[in-house]
C-alpha cells in the first residue's frame, strides 16, 4: 500500500487579484489643499499689491491737481498779459451800418485782451442787429480782431400800422424806418395768405436788375400783390407824372411779361405809349387801356 503525504496545505484568496486590490483602500489627498504657510504667504502678496496701487492712484490724483493748478495760474498770466491786448479791430463789409455801430453792437475795444474774449458771444450779439444777415468772427492772434459782416439789403417799404418799414427783396421786414433815414423804395403791400408772393417779388426783382423788364425799381412807386393773385406795378414817372399800372398774374408773371414787352414796343413805336394808363397781361393776351383825353371830352 502506497501512502501519500500532504505538506503544508496551499491557500489562495477567494476572487483572485481583483478580490485582492478591491480590498486594498488608499488615501488620496486633496489636490489644492495649501499649507497654512503657503496661505499666509499668499494673503500679504494680495495686501502688498493692494497698497502698491493705493500709492499709485494717490500720487495720479496729486499730478493730476498740480496739473490743474498750473493751468489755471498759466491761464490767468496769459489772459491779463499785455502781449494779447488787441491793437487793430479790422471790419469789412459794412455799408448801412457804422464802424461804430458795429464796434458798440460787438461790446469790443482796443486794450480788450484777444484771448479773454468770447468770440461767440461777439457773433451772437452782432446776429441779434437787424440789419446783419451774417457775420463772421476770427481773431488773429496776438492782437488782431477780424469782424466780417453781411447786410440785409433793403427793396421795399412797407406801411404797418402808423409806421414804415424796411423789408427786403422777398417782402420780409428788417427794421423800422427811423426819422433822417434817406432812400427811395418802392412802397410794397402783399395781401394774406399769398404763399407765391416771396419769390414773384424776388423773381420780378431780379429781372429789374438783369434789365429784363422795360421799367426799373428806381421808376416803381410802389407794387402790390393782390388777393386775386395779380401783381400791380405803378410807376410814377410816365406820361409827366401821370403814371402807369403794370398789370401781371402771380402764377404766370413770366410768360406774361415776354408779351407786355411786345406790346410795349408797339406803343412806343407808333407814338401810343405815353396815352396808355394800364398795360395788363391775362391769360394768354395783354390789353392797353388809354387815358382819357381832357380836350375830348
Amino acid at each position: 500500500m502506497s501512502t501519500l503525504t500532504i505538506g503544508k496545505q496551499s491557500r489562495l484568496p477567494l476572487g483572485g487579484k481583483r478580490a485582492a486590490r478591491g480590498n486594498s483602500r488608499k488615501r488620496v489627498k486633496p489636490a489644492n489643499t495649501l499649507k497654512p504657510r503657503q496661505s499666509s504667504h499668499r494673503k500679504l502678496a494680495g495686501a502688498g499689491q493692494f497698497m502698491v496701487r493705493l500709492v499709485m492712484a494717490s500720487l495720479a490724483l496729486s499730478l493730476v491737481a498740480v496739473l490743474g493748478v498750473g493751468l489755471l495760474y498759466g491761464y490767468r498770466f496769459i489772459t491779463a498779459h499785455p502781449y494779447f491786448n488787441l491793437e487793430e479791430i479790422r471790419v469789412t463789409g459794412n455799408s448801412r451800418l457804422s464802424y461804430g455801430t458795429i464796434i458798440d453792437t460787438a461790446q469790443v475795444g482796443l486794450g480788450l485782451n484777444s484771448l479773454e474774449m468770447n468770440v461767440g458771444e461777439v457773433k451772437n450779439r452782432l446776429d441779434r442787429n437787424p440789419w446783419i444777415e451774417s457775420v463772421t468772427v476770427r481773431r488773429e492772434l496776438p492782437d488782431r480782431l477780424l469782424i466780417d459782416v453781411r447786410e440785409k439789403v433793403p427793396a421795399f417799404w412797407i406801411r404797418q400800422g402808423d409806421g414804415l418799414y424796411f423789408a427786403d427783396a422777398r417782402g420780409k421786414v428788417i427794421a423800422p424806418m427811423h426819422p433822417g433815414e434817406a432812400g427811395s423804395l418802392p412802397i410794397l403791400s402783399v395781401a394774406d395768405d399769398l404763399p407765391e408772393g416771396p419769390e414773384v417779388l424776388s423773381g420780378i426783382l431780379a429781372k429789374m436788375a438783369a434789365q429784363q423788364t422795360p421799367f426799373t425799381q428806381a421808376q416803381t412807386a410802389w407794387i402790390r400783390l393782390t388777393s386775386a393773385h395779380e401783381m400791380e406795378i405803378f410807376l410814377d414817372g410816365h406820361a409827366d407824372g401821370k403814371g402807369l399800372t403794370v398789370k401781371l398774374s402771380t402764377d404766370r408773371w413770366e410768360v406774361q411779361l415776354e408779351r407786355l414787352k411786345v406790346a410795349w414796343r408797339d406803343l412806343m413805336r407808333r407814338n401810343e405809349f405815353k396815352d396808355a394808363t394800364i398795360i395788363a397781361a391775362s391769360g394768354d393776351k395783354v390789353w392797353i387801356k388809354k387815358r382819357l383825353d381832357p380836350a375830348a371830352g
